[in-house]
């Protein structure tokens, strides 16, 4: 009983254990566990003489390996040894072939294409529809998978070769879509012969095939949109403006700017619009430096050979949209980068070290980027400087373009260069004033008080003809005050658009638009430029300052209301600061000697009462109430007048009139008409009656 007893209890406890086992969750690999724990004992391949069971133990892996075997591994290894250096060698070859067709030893054949694109064309081209269809299908194969598939622009380039007009347009443009995508933000540079002696890996020859790939099509796409810029301008220019704002860093960019800047000199807006923005666009992104002195060396070169041209009595002329692209110069990196401070310490590194640095960069130093800010502000200054001396072939708003150069970049040049430049201004604005001139002459006068007002207040030369200049400028300026735009269009172009219903205006449009083409803005300019330039009028003699009040009430007083308004206002200003000028709000006024034999005498009560009649309320409110707060001492000038900056009022004119025409109420004609001339005449008129008007106005 006790054998039994002791045998019940261990196959009780047995299963007890089976169900705790299977209890438990079984792990992934518990079938290799389990192997493990029965494993049998293995033979030791050692050598040893004698299958016994103790030397079985040693792993799979040590076991001697039979002939057979051992010659199929060798098969295999020989074999994967070929292909692996079959691959090398073509990889090598097509690499070589990359290289050779990008230095031009290698050209493609008049007709020759590429297996995938011969494949491609000989499936969907079908003529008409179908030849849109593959360069669809080529541009997003290409889109997709660039590093495969760019053997397929040869699809473009045989297309634009074959094709009708409106396919061999099409083509271009697809090509120059695709490829912008693709176009990196650095040089590609062919390897020497001494890299190509380096042993490298397959990933670096397939990165430079394909760089070197990309450069071949760049070299045969940059010919052809030449070619279509010479016949197409006009459809082909919005093309290469979108490759000038991202090839401008990539190779033979020297070309590639001097074909836009070449063509953003054409005699059609529409050609020179895209590529004067793109230019533009360029220069504001450029980080370097190196495209921006590109572009200048080219409009040098530009308006060197129109000036040629003119001189022999060619009627072509250099734009002015084209110096307007140099108001965009990117003057200024070094001191950003100065503040910025650099990225590291290299305090204790060794020259070889921070050149090293400094090329893997994609920035410049501080002291970098100074030198070639020199160097473009060099070219620059000769660019204008040529075009000042060679004035009498160039047209008025050229010169009004590189005086507004001038103002702006003049600050940054040396006191001998200043001098020269104060010198030329003013054979500038003096031979404008003999012609009536009045654009070129506000703009001479406004880049020499600019530049006065510098760092050049300590210079001592003669600048005592600002003022009279001044004055007869002021004089010759009031017939182009009938409108804030008065030397362009009006409304001006790419300002205003409709948007949901609304009307809104472009700022960086409008103020380019005011700074070129607003004689009112740029009076307004050369106000308070001669206002801060202390060689000018902040300590001049009251006779100045007198004879200039006058001239600034005479331009309020005949020029439009909403023109007029802000002139009205920094006149009262002006006045009001300078207390002893006072007797001029007199009906006897101030006598004063403008330069004359004898003294002349100088009045506003004139201007006062012709301004209180004005039809504009808020002109002739602002003039009654002027001569008598003027002499107040309490009195806010300011608080007269419902603007804040007079430069802001004159950019809402246009918004102006178009609210005050969407508040005009509708014309209506008469209902009955008594004899058929009554009938005719007032089908004919658009106004409302006398009696209409006055039940209106009540």
């Amino acid at each position: 009983m006790g054998v039994e007893d002791a045998r019940s209890k261990k196959r009780k406890r047995g299963k007890e254990v089976e169900l705790s086992a299977e209890e438990r969750p079984r792990k992934a690999n518990w079938i290799d566990e389990q192997r493990k724990q029965t494993q049998l004992p293995k033979l030791e391949a050692n050598g040893a003489a004698g299958p016994k069971k103790a030397d079985k133990t040693a792993p799979d892996e040590e076991k001697p390996v039979g002939r057979k075997k051992t010659k199929r591994m060798e098969k295999l290894q020989a074999q994967k040894a070929r292909e692996a250096n079959k691959a090398a060698e073509e990889t090598k070859k097509a690499f070589d072939e990359a290289v050779a067709a990008v230095k031009g030893k290698a050209k493609a054949k008049e007709g020759e294409l590429s297996k995938a694109a011969t494949e491609l064309i000989d499936k969907m081209r079908r003529g008409g529809a179908g030849d849109k269809r593959l360069l669809a299908t080529a541009a997003e194969r290409i889109a997709a998978e660039p590093d495969k598939e760019l053997d397929l622009f040869d699809i473009f380039f045989h297309l634009h070769r074959v094709a009708d007009q409106e396919t061999k347009c099409m083509a271009i443009l697809s090509a120059v879509a695709v490829f912008k995508d693709l176009v990196p933000g650095y040089r590609i540079r062919e390897p020497t012969e001494q890299e190509k002696a380096q042993a490298r890996s397959k990933s670096v020859l397939t990165l430079e095939r394909y760089e070197l790939k990309l450069l071949q099509t760049y070299r045969r796409l940059l010919p052809d949109l030449e070619a279509d810029m010479r016949k197409h301008p006009q459809v082909v220019a919005p093309a290469l403006a979108e490759l000038v704002k991202v090839g401008f860093d990539f190779n033979y960019r020297q070309r590639l700017i001097g074909t836009a800047i070449r063509h953003a000199n054409s005699s059609e807006a529409e050609v020179r619009g895209p590529l004067v923005s793109a230019l533009q666009d360029m220069l504001e992104a450029d980080q370097r430096l190196e495209a921006s002195k590109e572009a200048v060396l080219a409009i040098g070169r530009i308006a060197q050979a129109m000036a040629g041209k003119n001189a022999k009595g060619n009627r072509d002329i250099l734009r002015h949209e084209l110096l307007q692209v140099l108001l965009r110069l990117p003057v200024g990196r070094a001191d950003a980068a100065e503040l910025s401070g650099p990225t590291g310490d290299l305090s204790t590194a060794d020259d070889d070290v921070k050149r090293g640095l400094e090329e893997a960069s994609i920035t410049l130093s501080a002291k970098e980027l100074r030198k070639r800010e020199a160097e473009l502000l060099y070219e620059v200054f000769v660019v204008y400087l040529r075009i000042l001396r060679q004035r009498h072939l160039h047209g008025r708003d050229l010169m009004g373009a590189v005086l507004t150069g001038l103002a702006r970049w003049g600050q940054q040049v040396n006191v001998e260069l200043l001098l020269e430049i104060l010198s030329e201004l003013r054979v500038v604005v003096k031979d404008a004033i003999s012609r009536a001139d009045e654009f070129v002459s506000l703009h001479g006068l406004n880049c020499a008080l600019v530049l006065l007002s510098g760092p050049s207040q300590a210079l001592l030369t003669d600048v005592s003809w600002l003022s009279g200049s001044m004055n007869e400028a002021l004089s010759l300026a009031l017939p182009s005050m009938f409108s804030t735009h008065s030397e362009g269009e009006w409304p001006p172009r790419r300002c205003f658009s409709l948007e949901e219903g609304k009307v809104t205006c472009s700022e960086k449009e409008m103020a380019e638009a005011m700074d070129s083409k607003s004689v009112p803005a740029l009076v307004l300019r050369c106000l308070r430029a001669a206002l801060k330039c202390p060689q000018g009028y902040s300590n001049a003699s009251d006779a100045a300052l007198a004879s200039l009040i006058e001239r600034l009430f005479s331009i309020a007083l005949v020029a439009d209301s909403h023109v007029g308004l802000p002139f009205l206002r920094e006149a009262a200003l002006l006045l009001r600061r300078h207390q002893r000028l006072h007797t001029l709000l007199d009906q006897e006024g101030g006598i004063f000697g403008l330069g004359g034999v004898s003294d002349t005498t100088v009045s506003l009560v004139w201007h006062f009462q012709g301004l209180s009649c004005s039809v504009s309320p808020v002109l002739a409110q602002a003039a009654q109430a002027l001569p008598s707060g003027m002499r107040k001492r309490g009195s806010v000038i300011a608080d007269q007048f419902p603007i804040q900056d007079s430069h802001e009022w004159l950019a809402v004119e246009v918004r102006k009139h178009w609210a005050a025409m969407s508040s005009a109420p509708a014309p209506k004609l008469k209902a009955k008409a008594s004899t058929k001339r009554n009938r005719s005449s007032s089908r004919a008129s658009l106004f409302m009656s006398e009696l209409e008007l006055q039940s209106w106005q009540s």
